[in-house]
């Protein structure tokens, strides 16, 4: 188990509202989410909060609209109880952070990634974003629908835990990509190790978006913000590190 680090506070809760969880009283979630969007980075509350809403709304690729229904409902409470915080220190952080977390990111890799394109793309990002492949569905991780443009995080959980699973799933991910490349969509791979260089990995990602023919939206530009030292310095809990399977197969070839 990775070390973790325990953030201790003197502001009080948001609201007077408590939980019994697992038999001690607690905060409200909501009103911790929204402790942790005004005070933490912007990248630990986006993902964060990303995963609270994806647990919250029970998110499902399958049922999306219902499920996105369910998140926009929970984020018009969560912006409610903030208000409870206007004019406090943080309230405008997190105003930024809780408008734009999203349900459909499924892990704190692909938050986090969808932090990175929201901040550098003028046009509509779509998490889970739906498409049909030789009459199979498939869900990219983030499409950009105007310019078709796909971005998939690539984690190597995702090909299967033998090697005889990762061969076959490399296999249908070329065929997969292929056939969409042939309805017109581009590709943008990225991996843990690109987590390592932030502004690599923002010059690579706006390069491949391409040049905007409108701004960047503010409430998205301004998600940007570098990740401090303590979010993620040397001691990062999952630090993006040259991995191999058991076999000699080198793991980040994605």
């Amino acid at each position: 188990m990775p070390a973790t680090l325990r953030v201790y506070r003197r502001t009080p809760p948001i609201t007077s509202e408590r939980m019994q969880v697992s038999g001690l009283i607690t905060e409200h979630p909501y009103d911790a989410l929204i402790r942790c969007a005004m005070h933490d980075d912007a990248l630990q509350a986006f993902t964060l909060g990303c995963s609270a809403l994806h647990k919250w709304s029970g998110f499902s690729n399958f049922s999306q609209d219902a499920c996105r229904g369910r998140a926009e409902v929970i984020r018009e409470k969560l912006l409610s109880r903030l208000e409870h915080a206007k004019g406090r220190r943080g309230y405008a952080h997190a105003r930024r952070i809780l408008t734009t977390i999203d349900p459909g990111c499924s892990n704190p890799a692909e938050a986090t990634l969808t932090w990175v394109v929201r901040t550098l793309c003028p046009y509509e990002v779509s998490t889970q974003y739906e498409l049909s492949v030789g009459g199979r569905r498939f869900f990219a991780d983030i499409a950009i629908p105007h310019t078709k443009f796909i971005i998939e995080f690539d984690g190597i959980e995702k090909l299967g835990s033998t090697q005889g699973e990762f061969d076959r799933a490399k296999r249908l991910w070329v065929q997969r990509e292929q056939a969409l490349q042939d309805q017109g969509w581009r590709f943008l791979r990225v991996n843990w190790l690109d987590f390592n260089d932030w502004e690599a990995l923002r010059s690579r990602i706006s390069s491949a978006i391409g040049v905007a023919s409108k701004p960047i939206p503010a409430r998205y530009a301004l998600l940007w913000e570098p990740p401090s030292e303590r979010c993620d310095g040397e001691g990062r809990r999952f630090r993006g590190h040259e991995s191999h399977w058991p076999n000699g197969t080198d793991g980040s070839w994605t």
